[in-house]
């Protein structure tokens, strides 16, 4: 009586449960209806397919190449004893699960398949694990005539297994595409060669999503194109089939905009160009899904199918979420070349900042009446300040500063230029006027209009008592003699820009306790954080506030008197002051 009552009741919450007329739906939808269930819609609005044999579930073997699975594969077989024991102890009938060839699942291993075949055949009643059309196994009552509620619990559980098989196979799917996903990470993560990164992804796409084909375009921002970069199962005359500019592809253009388009069928869609090419590739239905990383769209992950096929919003979802991966390492991937070339960049700015710094005097010459200081600080690795200490014939001194238009390499090239051609020419001319004429010619010849240079050069004779000086067009240096100021200014334009310029010298003569002051803009051009500017009337307070020191001592004090006023304002100029004491 017990029995009885169990079973009925059991048979009865089963028949309520079956009343609701649950019907999943590709995408894992579960919809619940009285009468007749809605017609299931995708993430697009449009009505979801039926699943059929020709459009198939998860449990099918379609067009798609999708896997058939079975009760042996979903339900374990302690499972299966624990029931057929329980359904005994209940029932007092023997039950028995086979897969769907017909072959006995709780005996596996006992006698062979034909026997265990033909053992089937002797159940009494037989109720289908099914989901759909698709058979999935059996539940078996070993007995010739069972009584009806016997058959209906049978069913029953053959019921369950259906619903448990159906959500086993999901999870297992679910698991598969998270593994995908990590894979695809990991991948990216340590992959030398991104072409066939890109390659493996569209695969694994394909493979996970059971479809025909998949491309990844990438766009190249200086033409416009989108670039096939990966692919899978694409022929080569469509891969080769012409240029794609995102301006002229609409389908492209909306998945820029941030949509996922859906391609009922590429055969005939306006908005697909090549629709001869997508026939003969055997592509139907498709998705065009953005690859965007942080508000980026570098390109477009298109999936297609071989036959019309709705998808669902798990299937968007998953596209993106592999999209918005792969497109999160091609913008690492592009930083890190970039930080690449920067860094490599800046090691070759470093490298040609220690070969500057080797063509900067770091001793002073050595003169019996003179004594001289100097500092030099680039704002950047390379600088376009310099000035050079030469040694002339008959105990001569040249003294050379000089400051060139640009920062950064360029500005060290061309100062290399001057310096190289002041050499050459001061070595073998007496006449300063005609060397900076000569420099100024040398600079027209080498460089654009745009680029040219100011210049000092002066020669100190060698009894300390006369200075003989050109001045193109730089700052002028200072004499300092007891409390007076005098600029040494003639000469003539900057050098570089005029081929026929000429140039006027001049001589001073020089006593003991004079101050010769050369310095570049960056002194006097230096600001605060007020936006002052630091002046020429500063530097002549730091040069008699700090004239009694050592002449290097001197040059360094004049540099800290810069600095404070400065402050911690960034200062865009290089910095060089060289400084002459007469004894």
């Amino acid at each position: 009586m017990a029995r009885s009552r169990t079973i009925q009741l059991v048979s009865w919450h089963w028949d309520s449960y079956k009343a609701s007329r649950f019907d999943f739906w590709r995408g894992d939808r579960l919809c619940f209806s009285r009468s007749s269930p809605p017609r299931p819609t995708d993430a697009f609005g449009r009505e979801v397919i039926e699943t059929s044999p020709q459009n198939p579930d998860v449990f099918s073997a379609d067009a798609e190449g999708q896997h058939i699975h079975t009760l042996r594969e979903l339900i374990d077989p302690a499972t299966l004893s624990s029931l057929r024991k329980s359904f005994s102890n209940l029932c007092g009938s023997s039950l028995a699960f086979f897969d769907a060839d017909g072959a006995r699942l709780d005996r596996v291993g006992k006698g062979t398949a034909e026997a265990q075949a033909a053992e089937s055949t002797s159940a009494g009643f037989l109720a289908p694990v099914a989901w759909r059309t698709f058979k999935l196994g059996s539940v078996g009552v070993l007995e010739p005539n069972p009584e009806a509620q016997t058959k209906s619990f049978a069913t029953l559980i053959a019921n369950i297994l259906s619903v448990f098989c159906r959500q086993e196979a999901r999870i297992r799917r679910r698991v598969g595409e998270l593994s995908t996903i990590y894979g695809l990470g990991v991948l990216f993560a340590h992959t030398d060669d991104f072409d066939a990164a890109l390659n493996i992804t569209a695969q694994r796409v394909c493979n996970l999503m059971h479809v025909k084909a998949a491309s990844i375009r990438l766009l190249d921002e200086a033409t416009g194109e989108l670039i096939i970069s990966g692919s899978h199962n694409i022929g080569r005359d469509y891969l080769n089939k012409g240029r794609i500019r995102l301006d002229e592809n609409p389908i492209d253009q909306a998945a820029f905009s941030g949509q996922v388009v859906y391609i009922e069928d590429a055969r005939s869609d306006p908005r697909v160009r090549f629709r001869e090419h997508a026939k003969m590739e055997g592509m139907v239905s498709g998705l065009c899904c953005p690859m965007s990383y942080r508000g980026q769209t570098v390109g477009v992950l298109r999936i297609y199918s071989q036959i019309k096929r709705r998808f669902s919003t798990f299937d968007v979802e998953l596209l993106q979420a592999i999209s918005s991966l792969a497109a999160g390492a091609i913008v690492s991937t592009r930083l890190s070349a970039e930080a690449r070339v920067a860094e490599r960049y800046a090691r070759h700015l470093r490298q040609a900042g220690q070969i500057q710094r080797r063509m900067i005097p770091r001793d002073t010459p050595v003169h019996p009446r003179v004594e001289f200081g100097h500092v030099y600080k680039p704002s950047l690795d390379v600088g376009g300040d310099f000035f050079d200490f030469l040694d002339l014939p008959k105990g001569n001194v040249g003294v050379a500063i000089a400051d060139v238009v640009g920062k950064g390499l360029p500005g060290a090239l061309m100062m290399a230029s001057v310096r190289s051609a002041l050499r050459a020419h001061a070595q073998s001319i007496f006449d300063i006027d005609d060397i900076v004429g000569r420099v100024n010619r040398h600079m027209c010849r080498e460089t654009l209009v745009s680029e040219f240079a100011t210049l000092f050069y002066g020669v100190i004779s060698p009894d300390g008592r006369r200075f003989t000086y050109c001045n193109a067009g730089h700052n002028p240096p200072i004499l300092v003699r007891g409390e007076s100021v005098t600029e040494l200014g003639t000469g003539g334009l900057v050098i570089g820009v005029l081929m026929d310029s000429t140039y006027d010298k001049a001589v001073v003569t020089l006593e003991p306790g004079d101050f010769l002051i050369f310095y570049t803009d960056g002194v006097t051009e230096a600001v605060n954080y007020d936006d002052e500017l630091y002046g020429f009337d500063r530097l002549c307070e730091s040069v008699f506030k700090h004239r009694h020191l050592e002449v290097a001592t001197m040059t360094q004090q004049l540099l800290w008197d810069v600095r404070r006023f400065a402050g911690l304002a960034d200062q865009s100029d290089d910095i060089t002051i060289v400084v002459a004491k007469v004894s």
